[in-house]
Formats: C-alpha cells, structure tokens, sequence
C-alpha cells in the first residue's frame, strides 16, 4: 500500500486510537474485532456497497460498472461511487489501474472472513457434533466421480506422505535436467511420481491450471508447483535443470505430521483463490469450523445461498452441492484435510482432520498443543522383520522415514509403510555419503523391538565390501617443476592446505581447501588456473541466484497483482461536476417547476446517477431515475422505486427535489 493512502487511513479515529495502543496495522485491517470498530463508522451507503461487493463479488477484481450493475435495483450510481470512496478512504477497498487505464477495485483476501461474519450476522455455523453414527465417505466409491481403479487413487495418510515420496526420489537423483521445453525428462518423471497415488479426475475438476499439459499430468504438476512454493526444487541460474534443497526439506520433515499437512492446505488453498465467490464463501464458512467436529454439507450450502444471495449468484441447492463437492470437499478428503461421511437419511457430513486456516492463526495456544502431541521426537516405533523388511506404522515420522528411505526401498506405501532393505539400497546410501553404521544406528534407535543380529552383521559386512575399494574426486594442483613445489611446502599457510604428494610436482587438494589455497597462492604471487569450471562453483552461484526464483507451474488466479495501486481518491466535486451551474433550491427545498425545469432535473439526476425526492399530496417517493422517454402524449420518466421498476408521467408528482449523495441526503433513506 504507498505510504500516503496508509497514512490517511491511520489518522482516521477509530483507527489511530488501536494504533496509540500498539495495535498492527496488518492485524487492524484484517481482524475481526477491529474491523467490527471500522463497520460502526461506515456510512450507510458505504456500508451497502461494503455488502453487495461481499455478496456479489467476494475477493474477485470488478469495475464500478459490474458493482452498478449489481446494485442497480438497490442503489444509485452516485451512492454506489460515494461508497467506494469511502471504503478506499477506510482502507477496506482497493483500487487498481490497468496499463489502458481501466480501474479496477477489490476486497482483500485476507479480510474477506471477517467481512462476512459482520456483514451476514445471523448466518452462523452450527455447533458441530463430536461422536455421529456415519459410514465414512470415499472419494471413489459408488462409482461417483468414475475413478477408474480408486484403490489406487487414493492414498489414507494424504498430501503429505505423497509428497513425501515425491521428495525421496527427486533426492535420489543426481540430477534433474530439463528438456529444450522446459519440463523434466520422460524417463526421470516416472521414477519421481512412481509412487503417487492422485486422482487425475479429482484434480482436474478442482479447475487447477497449469503449463506444459501436454507433459505433466495433475499430480505431477501439484507435487512440483508445491515442491517449488516450499523452496524445495528451484530452477538454476542455467535455466536447464532444478536443483533439491535438501536443508529445506529437512527443515520442513522436522515439523509434526499435522502441521505438515496443514502447510499444504495453505499451498492449496492459494492455488485456487481468488475463488468463484460462492466458493470463497464456502470456503470461509468451512474454516469456521472446529477441528474434530462433524458438520453437514447442507448447512454450508445454505449459508453460501445466504450469502451470495444480494449479488444474483444463488443457484438450486442440489446444483450448488455437487459443485462445492466436486472443486473443493472431494479433493480436500483426498488429500485427509477433511473426512467426508454419510448418515442413515444419507446426508453428507464434513469435519476437519487438521486446523483450518483462520483458526491457526487467530487460536495459536490451542493449535500448538493439538500439533505438540505429534511433533517429532526420537523413539522406538518401526518393526525390522527378519527377512530385511521394515514395518512403519501411522505414527512414524516423516523425519524416520526419510532416515530408512535413504538406505530402504520402498515396497508399500499405505497407512503402514513397508521398506526392504537390499545391497543395491545400501550402495545408493554410501553414494551418499551415509556408512553401514548410521544404517545400524538408525535401525536400532527406531526399532520398537529388537533388530535380528543377522541384519547388522550382513550391514557390517556390505560395508566393509563397500569400503574396500571407492572412487573419490579430487583436484590435482599441478606445479610447472618440483622447485616450485618445494616452495610451496616451505609455506606455512599452504602446507596445511596441501594433500598427498604425487610425483615430484603435484599435490591432491581436497574440494573445501580449494578456495582458502587459492587465496593463498595468489598471496605468493601466483596465479593458478582451472582446466575445468569448478563443478561447486556453479552450484553455488546457482543456489544463490535462484533465491528469488518464485515462479511454479500453476496459473496464479491473483490477476490483481499485475496492475498498479491507483492512489487517487476522488473528491465530492468528481463526482457531481459543474454543480456550481445548478440552482442551489434544486437541492434545497421541495418545490413545483415547470415542465421544461423538471426535464432537466432529471437529465442532470441520470448523469449524476443520483436520486429524485417527489412529492403528492403529502406523500414523498424516492426515485433512481434511468431513463426520459419523450411521447406523443407527453414526456414518461421511467426507473426504480422500492427495487420495483416504474413509470412515471408528469402529473404524477407535484413537487420534487435533487438528491445528491452525500451532500443533502441526510435522513433520506433508500
């Protein structure tokens, strides 16, 4: 936000008293309780507009045209822009501009919740239910959704045990490279998602978008766009490979199995926002849910109805369900971010297998001490059978498993794990630099009983085999004459940095030597050269030039931040111009004109798309005028009276004023 449109907003009053008191401003502008002391200053027609932008566009980019269009049976243009003026001044609204100068506004994301609640306060989540006699729902039963083999669409530990096998092959490959196209290898993409278990059909009709179809299938494309959103794979500064962060992901499998999943339902959930706003609302109206509790399908059915019901988007309830199952509920059960279930008059239940998103921000206490109970802590918890296979229940670690995959083959991949060991697995470890008695360690620390000593010895002696004989890269200083070499060795600060003597003139430097003996060698006036680029060199240029690297597969449904922040409020002479040029008892006081006068009333009151006060006989009438059709009979103006569309010939009013909006509307209401 530019630092003159956020000033403005701070020194308004209800916001400069929270401010004093050392209130944020993010948390001013998104929480509830301070948006609630912001709703109670809004004018009436800001707070209209604040409701039908709600209603009929949620977090969605529209122009002042669509929102007129929306309030056309309840509001005036004029009332609908001084809302929007007001709402931007309050920093509720904001305003963008396109490259051709096309304005568009939108209400942000993060507020959208606390919207609703004040503005559809009586649409409130029902207490949910504990304990409820349901037979559990699944994605691919009854033949729903015409999945075609659903034992092996859908995987009972969720998105982040798919993910994690994902992650286990992307780091047991040397490398990633890229095709001249930009996507990864055929042959290397079977090996990534050999073990994936996603529901192509599911996915696609959650509307997820994204590039290179023609290569990558749905899950494929979520396991890489999440992957690249967590810092896990990042794309070299060469552009033709990705390169693994394995810190990162280390990092990221220390966390609880809980909090795992709940970071993927954030990933997610931006992957489809902006939503449809039935779907934000469905959304916001799902996360008010507690974790554990049992709720109908039907309820968040009629409260999107409810919701949506001022901007035209309500549909049948029937049509309504089947999408909010389809693009939002049936993935979320996929990926065990909700479970899905089934009473005796089949209706559909929904409840939570992890902490909704504004609920884990708004209840850290309660959120950290539900995760705490399955954080990550090393105790015995995996069966190693005799004949080389291990057993990991549900309540491994995904922290343990990336332990046993680094050795382990995986055989099974359910809500046991199975893993096998073999001498082609423990040759992959050693590669990686991890030895028979890590292996062994690992093994003993993490078995609930205790391991076959059979199993250790074999370990014991696969590395001793392997230990015998290895392949080591090493750089060669290569010096022009063994004098040379001599001086080098009468130096203090390089002899340390020198390896093994070969021949008269060379030395083996070890890799994290290179850099300190250069340096020092330079100090003694040499100038060493490279025959080769320095492999680590690259890599590290690589990593540090795609610490900014943001950019996924997925199509960003966030439009809005390709334009920039209009900073210009229009003032009250914007919106009614040459007002100085009308008679001031227009606006004034009640009165009779002549026809020609009153033709001009309303010329000027539909260009400034304000309001006409008539007056019968003692009875006043608010009109939005639209249109002045003149007849053979006479002039007829035509427009909206009470949402209702009427007609008018000019004997039907004896006096009438011009109502401007916001500056003689006091105690006129619509």
């Amino acid at each position: 936000m530019p630092r003159e449109l956020k000033e403005l907003i701070m020194e308004q009053k209800w916001c400069s008293s929270f401010l004093e008191q050392g209130v944020a401003f993010l948390d001013l502008m998104t929480d509830q309780k301070y948006l609630a002391e912001l709703n109670r200053h809004l004018l009436l027609d800001e707070k209209h507009t604040l409701r039908l932008i709600v209603s009929a566009f949620g977090c969605e980019p529209f122009t002042r045209e669509a929102l007129e269009k929306q309030a056309a049976l309840r509001m005036s243009g004029a009332q609908v822009a001084l809302g929007l003026v007001g709402l931007r001044r309050a920093g509720a609204i904001a305003a963008f501009r396109k490259a051709w100068g096309e304005q568009l506004f939108i209400l942000p994301e993060d507020a959208f919740a606390a919207w609703q609640l004040l503005l559809f306060p009586s649409d409130q989540l029902q207490s949910g239910k504990e304990d409820m006699d349901l037979e559990l729902w699944e994605a691919g039963s009854a033949g729903q959704l015409n999945i075609s083999d659903p034992a092996k669409s859908i995987h009972p530990r969720g998105l982040a045990q798919q993910l994690f096998h994902f992650l286990v092959a992307c780091n047991q490959q040397l490398v990633l490279p890229l095709t001249n196209k930009g996507t990864l290898h055929k042959k290397q993409l079977q090996k990534l998602t050999e073990h994936l278990a996603l529901p192509n059909d599911i996915l696609r009709s959650s509307g997820l978008t994204y590039a290179f179809r023609d290569v990558y299938d749905e899950p494929t494309a979520l396991m890489i766009e999440i992957a690249i959103r967590m810092g896990f794979l990042s794309i070299n500064s060469q552009g033709d490979g990705y390169l693994f962060n394995q810190q990162s992901c280390l990092k990221w499998l220390q966390d609880s199995y809980a909090r795992q999943q709940g970071q993927l339902y954030q990933i997610w959930r931006q992957l489809l926002v902006p939503a449809p706003v039935w779907l934000e609302h469905g959304i916001s109206w799902m996360e008010r849910g507690e974790y554990g509790q049992w709720y109908e399908v039907d309820i968040i059915v009629k409260g999107i109805r409810s919701c949506c019901s001022l901007g035209g988007q309500v549909t049948d309830e029937a049509s309504l369900r089947k999408a909010i199952m389809t693009t939002w509920m049936v993935p979320l059960s996929v990926f065990r971010f909700i479970e899905l279930g089934i009473d005796k008059e089949d209706h559909l239940w929904f409840r939570w297998l992890i902490t909704p998103i504004q609920q884990a921000s708004h209840n850290n206490k309660e959120n950290d001490l539900r995760s705490s109970e399955t954080h990550v802590e090393v105790r015995p918890s995996l069966y190693v059978q005799p004949d080389f296979e291990m057993l990991l229940p549900p309540d491994v670690s995904l922290h343990t498993e990336w332990n046993i995959a680094a050795f382990a083959d995986l055989q099974t991949t359910d809500l046991v794990r199975t893993y096998r060991i073999t001498k082609e697995s423990c040759c992959r470890a050693w590669e990686k630099g991890m030895s028979s008695e890590e292996m062994v360690r690992m093994l003993h620390e993490n078995a609930l009983y205790e391991v076959p000593a059979h199993i250790t010895i074999t370990l014991e002696q696969w590395g001793e085999q392997a230990g015998k004989l290895y392949i080591e890269e090493v750089t060669l200083l290569r010096c022009r004459s063994e004098d040379i070499a001599e001086a080098l060795l009468r130096n203090e600060k390089c002899l340390p940095l020198l390896g093994e003597r070969v021949g008269g003139s060379d030395f083996i430097v070890l890799r994290e030597h290179l850099t300190l003996l250069t340096k020092c060698l330079e100090k003694m006036g040499f100038n060493p050269r490279s025959s080769r680029k320095d492999k680590h060199a690259e890599v590290s240029n690589t990593l540090i030039s795609s610490e900014n690297q943001t950019g996924g597969l997925c199509y960003s449904r966030d439009t809005i931040q390709l334009y920039e922040m209009d900073t210009h409020l229009p003032v009250r002479d914007e919106l009614y111009p040459d007002m100085q040029d009308i008679p001031v008892s227009w606006i004034k006081e009640f009165r009779a004109y002549h026809g020609s006068t009153r033709k001009e009333m309303i010329r000027k009151a539909i260009e400034w798309k304000s309001v006409l006060q008539l007056r019968k006989e003692g009875r006043n009438r608010l009109i939005i005028p639209r249109i002045l059709r003149e007849e053979r009979s006479g002039w007829i103006l035509e427009g909206l009276e009470e949402y209702q569309e009427i007609s008018l010939a000019s004997e039907d009013w004896e006096e009438m004023k011009l109502i401007l909006p916001g500056i003689n509307d006091e105690g006129v209401y619509m």
